[in-house]
């Protein structure tokens, strides 16, 4: 008996990293207007965001369903697998409870599910020190009790380029969004334990990335942690950060995503973020 490591898509794991690890990935979907896509299935990050551009109402999000966990759920069990889902914030997405549900319905001992308080990059983080833990060969108990423990401290801190898509989605007011637009403002956020919270701000682009190197050298000891670099169609962004990572400060891991459709239908184009464990 093996351990099969579920995911869904809003945690953005690179493909590469999919490939390589084994893990399988359920779905959620965007809606547009004029047709819904399963979340890179149907609609790559680049194909979004240029539907997104063009959109005159902000698509919205559908979370995975009860029927699609069963679904990949019983293919495992079939193999004698047990399973192991790290799915996005209950707090976040209803997702969670389809997957519960599933579970429920097969009425099965082997499938243990477990909510990250997190999404996109900060579950890739987790995903990634689960299979760690799997490749050491604990038992499913142990790598649960150590996953629960540690998903405290999976930390987020994104530089947003625009306010339209908090606005449009309901999570700011349209008068702060145009004053926040006419003075260039970038809204700091930090996502951690279900939370999401605005905790700086600066004015352009360039600052965002100064603001997230200076977190980085205040707080984060690079040498020993692995440091998701993720972008919404802003990859030169990313790919600067991460050099500056690996050469300044001579990080153990640095590794970079894309910020997919459902996230991206919330923070826009030109997003940067950083995810990692705090100490």
């Amino acid at each position: 008996m093996s351990i099969k490591i579920i995911a869904d898509s809003t945690s953005d794991i690179p493909a590469d990293l999919i490939k390589e690890y084994g893990i399988e990935v359920v779905p959620l979907t965007v809606n547009f207007e004029d047709k819904s896509y399963l979340d890179k299935v149907e609609i790559t990050s680049e194909e979004f965001f240029e539907k997104l551009a063009k959109a005159e109402k902000l698509p919205t999000t559908s979370q995975a369903s009860p029927g699609a966990f069963a679904e990949v759920f019983e293919k495992e069990l079939e193999k004698g697998n047990e399973i192991l889902a790290i799915l996005i914030s209950s707090k976040f997405s209803g997702t969670y409870e389809s997957a519960v549900m599933a579970k429920n319905m097969l009425e099965s001992d082997k499938i243990h599910i477990i909510d990250s308080q997190t999404a996109c990059l900060g579950g890739c983080i987790l995903i990634l020190e689960a299979v760690k833990l799997v490749n050491e060969g604990l038992s499913m108990t142990e790598i649960v009790e150590k996953l629960e423990t540690m998903k405290s401290k999976v930390a987020i801190y994104a530089g947003v380029d625009t306010l339209k898509y908090l606005e449009k989605g309901g999570r700011l007011s349209k008068g702060a969004a145009t004053f926040g637009t006419l003075l260039n403002i970038k809204p700091i956020l930090r996502v951690q334990n279900s939370k999401i919270e605005s905790i700086d701000k600066v004015r352009g682009k360039n600052k965002v990335l100064k603001w997230l190197e200076d977190y980085i050298e205040k707080n984060v000891n690079p040498e020993n942690k692995t440091i998701a670099v993720y972008h919404s169609v802003n990859e030169e962004s990313a790919m600067v950060l991460k050099n500056l990572i690996m050469e300044k400060y001579n990080a153990k891991d640095v590794f970079i995503g894309e910020i997919g459709s459902v996230i991206g239908t919330h923070v826009g184009p030109n997003a940067i973020a950083i995810g990692f464990l705090e100490d």
